[in-house]
């Protein structure tokens, strides 16, 4: 899980290793908890996130395949 918005330039551009899977939280938190409250919201819904490069913001979700 991140907030930098440069990690996906690290994996995609510049071939660091690529690990299991990223979360990359679009938006600054309203309040400390929202990140875990929002994190929770994407496990109980069932999406895959292994393998995935996900850019959440509080209205949407993207995803990537991460090829290894």
């Amino acid at each position: 899980m991140t907030f930098d918005r440069d990690y996906g330039e690290l994996i995609f551009k510049y071939k660091l290793p690529i690990p299991k899977g990223v979360i990359y939280f679009r938006f600054e938190p309203k309040y400390p908890i929202e990140v875990v409250e929002i994190l929770n919201s994407i496990i109980e819904s069932g999406l895959k996130i292994e393998d995935r490069y996900s850019v959440v913001e509080r209205d949407k979700i993207r995803q990537r395949e991460l090829n290894g």
